[in-house]
């Protein structure tokens, strides 16, 4: 008995997987908009999620928004500076690659809404998670953003494009993220992890209401995360 039930797990939870067609992309990277693109237009998908938030999404329609983004906040709020620094490093970027950060999921919204597919927007409320980050221990918060201006002089100074080159090598992202749970646990675990399970929750709850294919585009960096965690999800599923 129990050997057939390994059976029909086995199988549930690889068809069920089967049908996300996952899609790891770069913020501010030209070619992560083309590849959004031309995947939703190749899968023909039932529902189209994208890491965006309600709040996240309007912004990137609205270009005033987007402008008032660009100044620095008037607060001593430490978690406000550090995701100030995180946009301005990628709005650096984007300058460089000319694709803004973000445009890969409007890429992605405008060909599944050509095609009719339903839009999901899974990432985690930005609110959330900056409540998230405000418990991280400030030395954390601190020690990150003292090292983003360095990153973004680099970035001024040409190094975009090796940059770019060096993320989309094979493991490279891996290690990155490896090195940033070790080096910041508490912003790994409110940035990243925390995401990666509410993003697996939401294509959780997508599985259960559409039969056909899902097109998820998802920065790389949490694709391992989010397929490890809807695995999990999946599975106690079968074995409640």
């Amino acid at each position: 008995m129990m050997g057939l039930f390994m059976v029909c797990w086995i199988h549930m939870e690889t068809t069920e997987l089967d049908r996300i067609v996952f899609v790891p992309v770069i913020h501010a990277d030209a070619d992560s908009v083309k590849r959004a693109r031309s995947v939703v237009i190749d899968i023909k998908p039932d529902v189209v999620a994208v890491e965006l938030d309600r709040q996240r999404y309007e912004q990137l329609q609205d270009s005033e928004a987007m402008s008032k983004m660009a100044d620095p906040p008037t607060s001593t709020n430490m978690v406000e500076h550090l995701m100030f620094q995180i946009a301005q490093l990628e709005r650096d970027l984007g300058q460089k690659t000319g694709a803004i950060a973000g445009e890969e999921m409007l890429a992605a919204i405008e060909e599944g809404r050509k095609i009719g597919a339903k839009i999901a927007l899974v990432d985690r409320p930005i609110q959330v998670t900056m409540k998230a980050i405000m418990r991280v221990p400030l030395d954390e918060i601190y020690r990150l953003t003292n090292m983003i201006p360095s990153a973004s002089q680099d970035i001024e100074e040409g190094g975009s494009i090796d940059l770019l080159q060096k993320l989309k090598e094979e493991g490279t992202v891996d290690e990155l993220v490896d090195v940033f749970r070790t080096e910041f646990p508490g912003l790994y675990d409110a940035l990243i992890s925390q995401r990666d399970l509410y993003v697996a929750n939401a294509l959780r709850s997508i599985l259960d209401d559409v039969d056909g294919k899902i097109v998820a585009v998802l920065g790389v960096g949490h694709i391992e995360g989010v397929s490890r965690e809807l695995t999990n999800l999946l599975r106690e599923r079968a074995g409640s």
